[in-house]
């Protein structure tokens, strides 16, 4: 028998309705509220994404050109191959025959090498091709050829996608100043290093944008809301870099490394006047769209360390001892001050102790009574340690970060390093003897160029210039040549000229010089120093130098461990002569002296004259260095 439902019991079944139907309504209130109050912006947001479209427009990253207006950087339409593994009917034949149709488009130097590369490329497509997703890019970069020989395979659920992609026409020439271009972590387009890294912004452009509204198909509305922002271009970046003459640079630098063994090798050309860098090179070097192993570590490349020595520019991004070649810069100080004239004596009766360590010349030899002029000549390093401290710590340190170096250049190039000069009251009497003759201190080679070129053009201090022009659609920016300040008078800057002359003339350099015509310049061979101490066995041999009379252009060879010699008379002066041959021939530039020319000797050639002085080196130079006084390199 059924009980009656009782007054109260339905009463709580009402209750419990009303409380749940209250508790719904007020979940909802709070749901609308969140949605149209707090997640405003975000559902329209939303809504607008279903009924409008949006398309990026790229733009055009800009070119880069030598001063004779050659593209050394552009951008040309590539393609980037893809495939749908879901499609795929073979994944093994896909993977075996587009690997060996990507292999056939690399050259090899051994049939080794190309079954190594075949197997990885089989290996990366094929893990790809078996992953769990409906879309895997496979390559990029291909050229239309290449797309054309993979579409000619007939492989079902691959395809292609147009993409713009980095090209150098004159393959690995200034790769150091150009630097390359690659994804970054977002996927998109980034310049590394030299321009293309320094210049990115300038480069790179502004993408555009088209806006418009379709219907619930996703189709666009032919009467609904468009809008279209176009994209800004890249600029154009034109360089001082002279095209043949980096080319005339870059392949005398590659034989005079080889011939003379040594690890690395840099050229700089400029123009002293402007301080426009005409060419500037290293060896080895690298090809710039080759940049696959770009970001990997040293496990995953084994010859990454190769890689990096090859990309780094060490024109401007590696610091050494320059030796010698920074007693031009002591001198200039000594004559620009009044302390010294070319016709001032000194004395070098042998060894000379400072703070309890030992100075002597780099072969051991002591001349008695020298001239200023006779120091540059025998590059005398008791001179030198004379000279600096005649002109005193606190005068020294100032006249060489005056000459600009310990700071950056300001050259429009990553990477570039500041070098060490000590603060003056942190010298002892050897660390000013040192740094007179160059050691104990550190510069990059364009510092030392660069400084060198303010004896040669009166006494400034340039600002390395390597941009000449920024050109945009409807204008052209010119970059002017800019003073930094006055280091030296013309006056010192005159005498300085006649004396480095008398240098070359009647120094070691004379058994490789161009008959016919006077050069000015300073030689420079300093050991380098390995945990703590200088290594009599490797040097950095210096050759810097000019041409007197038309003063076109000055220019600085730099060999790292050479070991045909220790010598940079006999490896860095033969390299220097052999492209200033190059460059007088290339510019017409007449001789001092007609009937004096003759062939230059190839620089295999060593002078076989007994009598011909070697070039100074850090053998022996100081004895007991304190290790603060040594730069590790």
């Amino acid at each position: 028998m059924r009980r009656p439902i009782s007054p109260t019991s339905n009463n709580s079944r009402i209750y419990i309705l009303q409380l749940t139907a209250s508790l719904g309504v007020l979940v909802l209130i709070v749901r609308l509220f969140f949605i149209q109050v707090l997640g405003h912006e975000k559902y329209k947001a939303l809504a607008q994404d279903q009924y409008w479209n949006l398309q990026e427009i790229p733009a055009k990253r800009g070119d880069i050109l030598s001063s004779d207006s050659y593209k050394l950087a552009t951008t040309q339409v590539s393609f980037l191959l893809y495939a749908q593994p879901k499609v795929l009917l073979n994944i093994n034949d896909a993977a075996q025959r587009l690997s060996e149709t990507l292999t056939s488009f690399v050259v090899f130097e051994d049939e080794r090498s190309r079954l190594e590369y075949k197997e990885k490329t089989y290996a990366k497509i094929y893990d790809s091709l078996n992953l769990d997703l409906y879309w895997v890019r496979l390559a990029s970069g291909l050229d239309p050829d290449q797309k054309a020989a993979i579409e000619s395979l007939g492989i079902t659920g691959i395809g292609f996608e147009e993409q713009p992609a980095r090209y150098y026409p004159e393959g690995s020439l200034a790769s150091h100043v150009l630097g390359f271009v690659a994804s970054n972590e977002e996927g998109n387009p980034q310049g590394y290093f030299g321009i293309e890294g320094a210049l990115n912004g300038d480069l790179q452009g502004r993408p555009g944008r088209i806006v418009e509204e379709r219907d619930a198909l996703g189709n666009p509305i032919l009467v609904g809301g468009y809008k279209r922002i176009d994209s800004i271009d890249g600029r154009d970046i034109s360089l001082s870099i002279n095209r043949a003459v980096q080319y005339m640079v870059e392949s005398r630098l590659k034989e005079g490394v080889e011939t003379y063994g040594a690890i690395s090798g840099s050229v700089i050309v400029m123009d002293p006047f402007t301080g426009d860098v005409i060419a500037m090179a290293n060896y080895p070097t690298y090809d710039p769209t080759d940049f696959s192993d770009f970001g990997m570590s040293e496990e995953e490349n084994l010859e990454g360390g190769k890689k990096k020595i090859e990309r780094t520019n060490l024109a401007i991004s590696q610091t050494y001892e320059p030796g010698s070649v920074i007693k031009s810069l002591t001198v200039s100080a000594g004559i620009d001050l009044g302390k010294i004239v070319p016709e001032s004596t000194f004395v070098d009766a042998g060894p000379v102790v400072y703070s309890d360590y030992t100075i002597n010349n780099w072969d051991g030899r002591h001349h008695g009574v020298q001239t200023i002029v006779q120091l540059l000549q025998k590059s005398n390093n008791i001179g030198a340690a004379w000279v600096g401290h005649l002109v005193g710590a606190s005068s020294i340190v100032e006249y060489f970060r005056n000459f600009g170096l310990g700071n950056v250049t300001g050259i429009e190039l990553e990477g570039e390093d500041t070098g060490l000069i000590k603060d003056a009251d942190t010298l002892t009497d050897i660390d000013l003897a040192t740094m007179s003759f160059g050691q104990g201190m550190s510069a990059t080679p364009l510092q030392v160029l660069n400084a060198f070129n303010s004896i040669v053009n009166g006494g400034n201090l340039m600002r390395p210039r390597i941009v000449q022009k920024i050109i945009e659609s409807d204008r052209v920016i010119d970059i002017p040549a800019q003073v930094l300040r006055r280091v030296i008078s013309k006056e010192a800057s005159a005498t300085m000229t006649g004396m480095l002359t008398q240098a070359v003339s009647g120094g070691e350099s004379r058994y490789f010089n161009l008959k016919g015509y006077d050069i000015a310049g300073k030689t420079g061979t300093a050991q380098i120093p390995v945990n703590g101490k200088y290594d009599p066995s490797k040097t950095n041999a210096t050759f810097i130098g000019y041409l007197p009379t038309s003063k076109k252009f000055t220019m600085l060879v730099k060999l790292q461990e050479p070991s045909s010699s220790t010598y940079a008379s006999e490896t860095a002066v033969p390299l220097w002569m052999q492209i200033a041959n190059d460059l007088v021939n290339y510019y017409g530039i007449a001789p001092d002296d007609p009937s004096a020319v003759e062939p230059l000797k190839s620089p295999q050639l060593i002078s076989e004259d007994p009598e011909a002085p070697k070039e100074e080196s850090a053998v022996g130079v100081v004895e007991d260095v304190p290790e603060d006084s040594i730069l590790e390199q």
